[in-house]
């Protein structure tokens, strides 16, 4: 299992969200806290100049609008990286750029 930063930025977004508006709720130092253990678990993929050009191919070749462009963002720094499975508890959101390029296999964490 791998980081993006960008999975970690979404992270607090959502963990500093209130509740009342489908976040976590957690306090800023509870959600850096949480973000630091994720970190010290799992290896951090480098943002590389090649994430861009593989984002915009996909995004192009798929017609991707709207929020799932950082969806697809994800799909990208998998094909930069050479990962080769997406584990999201979106599945939906990522099903038609799952296909594209070299691939991504999606996985629901209910499933493992």
């Amino acid at each position: 299992m791998h980081l993006t930063p960008q999975v970690l930025i979404e992270f607090r977004n959502v963990a500093t969200r209130p509740l009342s508006i489908n976040g976590l709720g957690l306090s800023i130092i509870k959600a850096e806290a949480e973000a630091a253990g994720f970190e010290a678990k799992f290896p951090l993929l480098s943002e590389t100049p090649d994430i861009y050009p593989a984002w915009k191919a996909l995004v192009g070749a798929l017609g991707v609008i709207g929020k799932q462009v950082h969806d697809a963002r994800l799909v990208a720094v998998c094909h930069v990286h050479k990962v080769t499975h997406l584990l999201t508890f979106n599945v939906a959101h990522f099903v038609r750029m799952a296909g594209f390029g070299p691939g991504v296999t999606v996985v629901d964490p209910g499933s493992v």
